[in-house]
C-alpha cells in the first residue's frame, strides 16, 4: 500500500548553490510556472531539429505523446555521442553525462491537477505527494522520467537479498543496485562478538545497513543522513517494520545528536571523487573534507574498544590510478584509527533494474575496513 501524501512542509532543490537540508522539508524537482514562454513541439517536429534546438538552449514543450519527449531525448543523445565518437573513458562519460543534462533540461512537459498532459502518459503519483500545494505546473523531462521511475521502485520494491526482504525507497534517496558491500557486512556480522547495545549508521540511505544492524539483535540503532529524503524514506520503513524495531533515524551531518560512546560505526560512504549537485548526489561522489571530517568526528564518538566498519571499493582508482584512497590515507597518516581486518571481493555488475551507467567490473573490488581508535 503506498503510503498518504506527507504533511511535511515541502521544499524544492534548486540547484547546488541552494540549502536542501531544512529540517521538515524534503526536496524535489524544482517546478516551473505554466505561465513560462516556451516554444510546443509534437510528433510532427523533427526530433533531430528539436536535439539541436535543446543543445542551443532553446526550451521545448512536449505537448501530444509521451513517446515524443523520450524520442527527442533518443535525438539529442544520438547528437552529443556523435560529437564524441569511441569509448568514453571515465572522465568523458562524466563530461557526456553532463552535457546531456544541461540540455536535456530544456525539454519540458506540462502536469496539470496532479497528472502528466500527454498522451500515453504513466501515472506517477509524486505528483500529488510532492507538489501537493502546486497542481498545475511544468517539469523538465528528464526530471519527469526521474519520478516516474522513482515511483515504480517506491511501489514495487527493491528486493534486498540480505534482508531477504523489499524496500520501498522514497524519491530522491539513494538504494544499493549491487550487493557484494552488504554481503560482506552480513559475513562480518555474524562473526562479531562485541557488544550490541548501540550502533551508528552514518549516511544511511534507505536503510540497508541499519535494518542489518537490526537483525544482528543490536539493542539501538541509530541511523543518520544529510538527505531529508533519505531520512523521510527510513522512517517509513520503520512504520513497516514490528514495534520493536530499534532504528531512530536522524537528519545529520555525519553524526546525530547521541552523546553516549557508540560501540559500532558503520559508513558506507560515496566511491566516487567529485562535486555533487544534488542531495542524493552527495551518496556518490565524496569532496576533499568528506573522510577528514569523518574520522575525526568518529574518534570523538567511538567507545575506547568500539569497531568502525567503512564499506568502500577502488572504483576511484580504477578510474584513476593516481587518485590517493581516503582509508588508506588516513591509516598512514590521519593518526585516529588502527587497521584490524580488510576483505575484499571482486564488484559484479549492477542489476538490471537500474539505468545508472553499467560499469565494467573486471577490476573493481568492494571493500570492508575493520579499523580500531588508536
Amino acid at each position: 500500500m503506498v503510503p498518504p501524501p506527507l504533511s511535511a512542509q515541502l521544499k524544492s532543490y534548486v540547484s547546488s548553490t541552494s540549502d536542501p537540508f531544512r529540517e521538515g522539508n524534503v526536496y524535489r524537482p524544482d517546478p516551473i510556472p505554466v505561465s513560462h514562454s516556451v516554444t510546443a513541439i509534437n510528433r510532427g517536429n523533427d526530433w533531430n531539429a528539436s536535439a539541436r534546438a535543446l543543445v542551443n538552449g532553446e526550451q521545448l514543450l512536449v505537448t501530444d505523446l509521451y513517446s515524443t519527449g523520450l524520442n527527442t531525448l533518443a535525438a539529442l543523445r544520438r547528437l552529443l555521442e556523435g560529437r564524441r565518437p569511441g569509448d568514453r573513458d571515465f572522465s568523458r562519460e562524466r563530461e557526456f553525462r553532463s552535457e546531456f543534462q544541461r540540455a536535456s533540461q530544456n525539454l519540458l512537459a506540462t502536469v496539470a491537477s496532479h497528472r502528466l498532459s500527454l498522451e500515453k502518459a504513466p501515472e506517477i503519483g509524486w505528483f500529488s505527494e510532492l507538489y501537493s500545494d502546486t497542481p498545475d505546473f511544468l517539469l523538465p523531462f528528464p526530471q519527469v522520467q526521474g519520478l516516474n521511475s522513482s515511483w515504480q521502485w517506491f511501489v514495487k520494491g527493491i528486493e534486498i537479498p540480505v534482508l531477504d526482504r523489499r524496500l520501498f525507497p522514497y524519491y530522491g534517496t539513494y538504494f544499493p543496485t549491487r550487493f557484494e558491500h552488504l554481503e560482506l557486512f552480513d559475513a562480518w556480522l555474524q562473526d562479531y562478538e562485541g557488544p550490541r547495545q548501540l550502533a551508528c549508521d552514518v549516511g544511511t540511505g534507505c536503510g540497508v545497513l541499519a535494518l542489518q544492524l537490526a537483525q544482528a539483535k543490536f539493542a539501538r540503532v541509530l541511523a543518520t543522513d544529510s538527505n531529508p529524503n533519505a531520512v523521510e524514506s527510513v522512517q517509513r520503513e520503520i512504520a513497516r517494520q514490528p514495534a520493536s524495531c530499534p532504528v531512530e533515524v536522524q537528519e545529520a551531518d555525519l553524526f546525530g545528536a547521541e552523546c553516549e560512546p557508540l560501540e559500532l560505526i558503520v559508513f558506507n560512504p560515496p566511491w566516487i571523487r567529485g562535486a555533487a549537485h544534488s542531495p542524493i548526489d552527495q551518496a556518490i561522489y565524496y569532496d576533499d573534507t568528506l573522510f577528514e571530517r569523518f574520522f575525526d568526528m568518529a574518534r570523538q564518538r567511538i567507545a575506547a574498544e568500539g569497531r568502525l566498519v567503512l564499506l568502500f571499493s577502488n572504483l576511484q582508482q580504477t578510474a584513476d590510478t593516481s587518485a590517493p584512497h581516503p582509508i588508506q590515507q588516513e591509516l598512514e597518516g590521519g593518526g585516529h584509527f588502527a587497521l584490524v581486518d580488510c576483505k575484499r571481493r571482486q564488484a559484479k555488475s549492477a542489476s538490471a533494474k537500474t539505468k545508472r551507467r553499467k560499469r565494467d567490473p573486471a577490476n573493481e573490488f568492494v571493500e570492508l575496513w575493520e579499523l580500531a581508535a588508536r
